[in-house]
């Protein structure tokens, strides 16, 4: 984070939840759930681990304090749903942040923990990814078998290449803020593929990305390529 008068900015980057304040004793995240604050010009969101939330909050020097949460209604295991309504109650008791530009600490009008944060990594579409899910061209996105055979590898010179479910693939992309074109000249080689739904898939998945316009890496990490109409055409996974 910037520096600014020795205080690092807490605003308009993501951060991600790694311990909270549960019956008296702070208690780690698990490694998997992402829970994330984002807080920007008074409005503050992200994910509980379960559902997306949203409130407002007031900054004034070290002094923090967020306002009703509101979120989404979805039901998760209970697990998940003891962690997230934890944070959501732990967000309504604080007073008060520390930071040291890669962690926050979230503190009570006692100036006791409640809530530990590591920032999260800058989002880029660089990287090595194996799909998800592949928008069908029939306005649903897909997932089967043979899904997690479709790879690619965005590297920061440009090039993208990977794998189409049986071919090697290669082409060229460009991106520009959260815009993304993907050049359509797609060279691949010409092997012939065990099974006609592979081949189906491998044209499914190239008319997706020739589709896609904007990308996003949401908390978890996934990467989403989606078309000007906002309709998503392929979800990655980070390869493990």
């Amino acid at each position: 984070g910037e520096e600014l008068v020795g205080v690092y900015s807490i605003e308009g980057m993501t951060w991600l939840l790694t311990g909270q304040l549960v019956d008296g004793e702070m208690v780690p995240v698990p490694e998997r759930l992402n829970v994330s604050l984002t807080m920007d010009g008074g409005e503050a969101g992200g994910n509980g681990g379960c559902n997306d939330y949203f409130t407002s909050y007031e900054l004034d020097g070290f002094e923090l304090g967020f306002g009703p949460v509101g979120s989404t209604l979805k039901a998760c295991v209970p697990p998940i749903m003891e962690i997230e309504q934890a944070f959501f109650a732990n967000l309504g008791q604080v007073a008060a942040y520390q930071s040291g530009g890669i962690q926050m600490a979230l503190l009570d009008a006692a100036g006791d923990f409640l809530l530990e944060f590591d920032l999260a990594p800058e989002a880029s579409v660089v990287g090595s990814w194996v799909a998800q899910g592949i928008n069908n061209g029939t306005g649903g996105v897909e997932s089967n078998a043979y899904t997690p055979t479709v790879t690619a590898v965005f590297d920061e010179s440009g090039e993208l290449s990977g794998v189409d479910g049986c071919n090697n693939y290669f082409t060229t992309y460009e991106v520009d803020g959260d815009s993304i074109a993907i050049a359509p000249e797609i060279a691949s080689t010409m092997m012939a593929c065990a099974d006609p739904a592979i081949d189906e898939l491998s044209q499914q998945y190239y008319a997706a990305l020739l589709a896609s316009t904007t990308w996003s890496v949401d908390a978890s990490g996934s990467l989403e390529l989606r078309d000007d109409g906002g309709s998503l055409q392929v979800r990655f996974l980070p390869t493990e």
